[in-house]
Order: structure tokens, then sequence, then C-alpha cells
């Protein structure tokens, strides 16, 4: 299946409009030629279809670079991607750290604690509070790192 005859999605139909008001604001279309490629653009269906409104004009252009046939196909006929690399994308922050820092010292420091506590007092009830910080600062320590490049 050729690039210009996939489906185009709403958000790739709402770049083309985008794009379409850069060249209006620059000077390149007037007013009649905006209204008229936008109404394509709208209805448009395939990528092809947005690329010819696109032909005798710079960039920008909308991104259809999405918009590629997927090669592999599972025996069940269901298409499938690439497969996610989940993490390994991502990059360790100071904010990441210094959550780390706190998650090892709940479990280094505020689990023996909590195990004295209970059996020397009865207090059972400090392992809530230790379990919650190491929850929390284990869970945002992820949550803080961002994505590489």
């Amino acid at each position: 299946m050729a690039q210009a005859e996939i489906r185009t999605s709403a958000a790739e139909r709402d770049e083309a409009v985008a794009a379409l008001g850069v060249h209006l604001s620059n000077g390149r279309l007037d007013i009649d030629e905006y209204e008229e490629r936008c109404g394509r653009a709208t209805t448009a269906r395939t990528c092809g279809d947005l690329e010819v409104l696109f032909t005798d004009l710079p960039a920008p252009h909308p991104d259809l670079s999405s918009a590629t046939p997927v090669q592999l196909v599972q025996k069940t006929g269901q298409l499938v991607g690439p497969p996610r690399r989940r993490g390994k994308d991502l990059v360790e922050t100071p904010a990441s750290r210094a959550l780390e820092v706190v998650a090892g010292m709940a479990f280094l420091v505020g689990l023996p604690a909590a195990i004295l506590l209970t059996i020397f007092l009865g207090q059972w009830w400090v392992f809530i509070p230790v379990g919650v910080v190491l929850m929390v600062a284990g869970g945002a320590s992820e949550a803080a790192k961002k994505q590489a490049g």
C-alpha cells in the first residue's frame, strides 16, 4: 500500500489546517484559497489528499510520517507495531535521584525501625507510613525521569 493511499487521522487533518494558517499569515495564500484548502483538508481521507494541498508551498507541511503501513501482521490478522522499550529511553534527573535516596532510606532505616518498634513496643502501625513512603517515593522517582534525547 502506498503512503498516499493511507487514511489520515483527525490530528493530521488539524495539523494540515494549522500549517495552512501559517501560509495564510505569511501571505502565501489569500483568504479564498485558504478557505478552499482548509475545506479540502478537513474532508481529506488519505495522506495523498493532504499532500496535494502543499505541493506548491514551502514548509511547514503536516507531518504524515506516522501514517506508514505496518508491515508486521500476526497470524490472527491483528496489526502489531514495533516492540516497546519501556524504561530504556528514560534518563535520571536530580529529582529522580533524590526520590530514590528517600525510598532507599525508608527501606534501610524505616523498615528495621518498624520491626523493632513492633517487637519491643507493639507499635505495628509504623509499617503503614514506611510502606507508603516506599511506594510513593519509588513510583515518583520513576515518574521524575525524563525521555532521552
